[in-house]
């Protein structure tokens, strides 16, 4: 796997119900999870929250640009922001579930959307994180600080865990993962090398200094988590050089994101996304100038 390379900011009240893509425009459904197989894997995309992205987060995006991007959405000419949405990720395993991210945390969707999904947090064998912003490691513990998955072992890139946790201490990093850490739950890697039977890992720098994916093996089709390789689909996509305030390293988040692109429409790899309008699956195929199509993943 090739791969070199946020809070999310919502500036609307969150709703919780999970969203789905149709015609550039996102419909509520009732229910925060989404059922589907991605090659032999079965795969359960969950909705945490759903929200707004300010345009003023966007970097190097003209009026035209955005101008563009809002008729893609069918949103008004004078909107301010764009939708945005924050998800998880179950995929089943051998070994069992691995839950890809967690979430915002106590008071955040994701607890109704598992047991909405029929998944017993208890039950989860492995937590993934792509990164250690909030909206990714909150929920990792319930309000009174204590561990939400039970059994869980929870794998971090070791640059991300040095980053928020020497570097630039984070006191919520810290709190999520104690924990975890008490329990011996904790383990950090390298990235580049399989992390779990059938999932490798590989660097995604730019939006934090430990930023990674993880691509499951599934056979004839394959899956890859991105985290936070996009978190305004209706820019980004068409504009891949546009990066976000809050990406550690801007211009190396944009030239990652370029990158990974790439690699996912030439590989046919559907991707995972965090920030993608949920249920937050697709594959790309390459456009014209540089941009490429987003194609939302139904279920099956």
């Amino acid at each position: 796997m090739r791969m070199s390379l946020l809070i999310l900011v919502v500036s609307a009240a969150l709703a919780w119900h999970g969203y789905r893509q149709a015609n550039g425009v996102a419909w509520a459904q009732d229910a925060g999870f989404f059922r589907t197989t991605i090659g032999s894997l079965p795969v359960v995309a969950l909705s945490d929250a759903q929200g707004t992205m300010s345009a003023e987060l966007l970097l190097g995006a003209s009026p035209e640009d955005l101008k563009a991007a809002l008729a893609r959405g069918n949103l008004p000419p004078n909107a301010k922001g764009f939708p945005s949405w924050v998800n998880a990720f179950v995929v089943e395993l051998e070994g069992g579930p691995v839950l890809v991210d967690t979430g915002n945390g106590p008071g955040a969707r994701l607890p109704q959307s598992l047991s909405e999904a029929g998944i017993n947090p208890d039950d989860i064998v492995a937590v993934l994180l792509t990164h250690f912003h909030g909206d990714h490691i909150g929920g990792l513990i319930d309000a009174e600080g204590k561990a939400f998955f039970k059994k869980a072992v929870v794998y971090a890139d070791e640059a991300e865990d040095r980053y928020w946790l020497v570097t630039n201490p984070s006191e919520r990093a810290e709190k999520a993962l104690a924990p975890y850490k008490a329990e011996g739950r904790y383990k950090t890697f390298q990235p580049g090398g399989e992390i779990l039977p059938g999932v490798k890992t590989g660097a995604l720098r730019g939006h934090t200094p430990g930023h990674v994916g993880f691509l499951f093996d599934g056979g004839q089709t394959s899956l890859l988590a991105w985290g936070d390789i996009v978190h305004v689909r209706l820019v980004q996509f068409d504009k891949p050089n546009i990066s976000l305030t809050f990406d550690t390293d801007p211009a190396a988040a944009a030239v990652t994101r370029g990158m990974i692109f790439g690699d996912a429409a030439t590989n046919g790899w559907v991707v995972a996304g965090a920030h993608l309008p949920f249920p937050g699956l697709a594959t790309l195929a390459k456009g014209e100038g540089g941009a490429y199509d987003y194609l939302p993943v139904e279920s099956k």
